[in-house]
């Protein structure tokens, strides 16, 4: 008789067992048998069920810190014991979910007297559209008092507002649509917001007093953080009087399509910015000025009230100047584009020396000439190729690539390099290079074949401080294991993880890391009153400073400088390190037994 492995079971056969199985334990089961199962379960299995009932809390616990975390946005069947309600949720957040699903749970609200973050949507940004006047909440909401970050993807409605007994507690606020000539008395009912981010819509009827010039004096003293998206009929009039009232803002993000024409005016942001902002950001698109001068609407962007700041913006054309968009970056920037649409940079023209540019946008074809010579780069972003070969990279390229400053690969996150393709450019580019940043999308697409592992070595070898963007995506405990092997030798680290003794793992083994930004569910610290006696309590470190700021709507950053670490440590021996790791113990426990 032939005893069948569930390792050598076709890939349908395994999801197919996963529909028939509790969701907790089918990963408590299986997830880190190998890296095949690992996929199957992660990228295949996406109708999840997940059942509460006659569990103990130590296994809800295990299963809401370690496995939910992944497998949120594909349960289909979620079975919770009786008319429970969880009285000590601190973060709650609704994903796939209708009007009706938000209309059953606002009632309860109010029972959750302990939450401090609601989110209800997986959005990352909003984007302004027709808002259905039957998708409007007019119910009388009460939100805890404890409240403090709201993420709510309805239009709020006037009454919402003005029955709302928390507004007053609420610090971080994400709206789909606040209209422009009630902003001032929406701010009013929100005194200690510090983040705002909405759609910032056109006048509209309103039950709300607009602001006029009796309410001229008001000013909201705690906004710190503001990222809208303006619609066309907004004036830059009106958003320039509520700018007026933030006297204290930092971040001012702004995106918008055929804006009013005054957006793109350099003279007229410098009359209007608080001398407070250090941080300005914006994208403007604009699809229907004909014969528009770009040259000179540009230049005057070139000042030094601008360039002394960091504030670079770029202008970008297409169709004989039909369509352009005009935004800031990061530095002075080069966007090379071959391809779907021949958009180009409007000063790049023909080969030309940027002594000045330290960041380049490499697009699809790199056997074609940048025609351009940018002697000071520090960073290039790559895109991806429309299709698997390794082409031949243009010696004009090349030379980019071996430039003495270049140091940083960055990894588009939509339209990502294959891992070949970026071992074949670390094998081209200067040895100066030692700094990646990527999506933890694309480290799962490197980990999950054995033909990688010499990309891991290269990495291995070359990368010496690594960014991981932000995403809903983040490292199994099993993964950190490949992770960790291949990132040995980073130095720099900047990551989001699902638990404290991830962090824990990660910062003993990667023993040459001299600086750490680790993003943690506000969740996990909330038991850690002291993070400093946390840290020589739990890892390596005996020579570090510590901070924590604040990260999404519910989470938080912690950001580590070290200086030594301890050797004799409790521990024990690297190995031991490792073993610790639970994974690691339940195998070597499997194999002994």
């Amino acid at each position: 008789m032939v005893v069948s492995k569930l390792e050598s079971l076709p890939s349908e056969l395994v999801v197919e067992i996963s529909d028939y199985l509790d969701a907790c334990d089918l990963y408590r089961a299986f997830y880190g048998l190998n890296h095949r199962i690992n996929t199957i379960l992660d990228h295949q299995c996406h109708r999840l069920n997940v059942n509460f009932i006659h569990i103990s809390k130590n296994q809800f616990d295990f299963c809401c810190t370690r496995i939910l975390p992944r497998i949120a946005t594909r349960i289909t069947s979620l079975t919770l014991p009786g008319r429970t309600i969880f009285i000590h949720l601190l973060s709650f957040k609704l994903v796939e979910f209708t009007k009706s699903d938000v209309e059953i749970l606002v009632p309860h609200l109010h029972q959750l007297v302990y939450l401090r973050n609601l989110s209800i949507g997986g959005y990352t940004r909003l984007m302004p559209f027709n808002i259905n006047t039957n998708e409007l909440f007019q119910e009388h909401v009460v939100l805890p008092l404890s409240l403090r970050s709201l993420a709510f993807p309805y239009e709020i409605s006037d009454r919402w507002i003005q029955t709302s007994n928390s507004t007053l507690s609420i610090e971080q606020l994400h709206v789909t649509s606040i209209y422009i000539d009630t902003l001032i008395s929406f701010m009013q009912r929100f005194p200690r917001l510090n983040r705002l981010t909405t759609v910032l819509s056109e006048p509209g009827e309103s039950d709300l007093i607009a602001e006029n010039i009796p309410g001229s004096t008001i000013m909201f003293q705690s906004l710190r953080y503001l990222n809208l998206n303006i619609v066309s009929d907004v004036s830059f009039s009106q958003f320039a009087s509520f700018l007026r009232h933030v006297p204290q803002l930092h971040t001012l993000i702004i995106e918008a399509l055929n804006p009013d024409v005054l957006f793109l005016d350099a003279h007229q942001w410098e009359a209007n910015l608080s001398a407070n902002l250090s941080s300005f950001h914006f994208d403007l698109t604009i699809t229907s000025l004909v014969g528009f001068d770009h040259l000179s609407l540009l230049k005057p962007f070139k000042s030094d009230y601008w360039t002394s700041r960091g504030w670079f913006v770029q202008c970008r054309t297409r169709d004989r100047g039909r369509f352009f968009r005009l935004s800031t970056s990061q530095s002075p920037i080069i966007n090379l584009l071959y391809w779907p649409d021949d958009e180009i940079l409007l000063d790049s023209k023909s080969i030309i020396r940027y002594p000045h540019v330290t960041h380049v946008e490499l697009w699809w074809n790199l056997s074609k000439s940048t025609q351009s010579i940018c002697p000071h780069v520090r960073s290039i972003q790559f895109y991806g190729a429309n299709n698997g070969e390794i082409e031949t990279i243009h010696p004009n390229v090349r030379d980019l690539l071996n430039t003495s400053s270049f140091e940083h690969i960055i990894i588009d996150n939509n339209v990502p390099i294959s891992p070949t393709r970026l071992a074949h450019l670390l094998a081209k580019s200067s040895d100066r290079v030692h700094i990646l940043t990527c999506s933890t999308h694309w480290l799962y697409s490197l980990f999950k074949t054995k033909d990688n592992e010499w990309i891991c070595l290269l990495l291995t070898m070359r990368i010496r401080k690594l960014i991981l963007n932000n995403t809903n995506l983040v490292l199994s405990y099993a993964d950190l294991i490949a992770f960790a092997r291949t990132f040995i030798n980073l130095q720099e680290i900047s990551i989001k993880l699902v638990s404290v003794e991830e962090m824990a793992f990660l910062l003993n083994i990667l023993r040459q890391l001299t600086m750490a930004s680790i993003e943690l569910p506000d969740t996990e610290l909330r038991n850690i009153t002291n993070l400093t006696q946390w840290i020589l309590e739990n890892t390596v470190f005996r020579d570090f400073t510590i901070e924590k700021r604040a990260g999404g709507l519910d989470s938080s950053k912690i950001l580590l400088w070290i200086g030594s670490h301890n050797r004799t440590n409790l521990y024990g021996t690297e190995h031991q390190l490792y073993s610790n790791h639970p994974i690691i113990k339940e195998k070597i426990l499997e194999n002994y037994l």
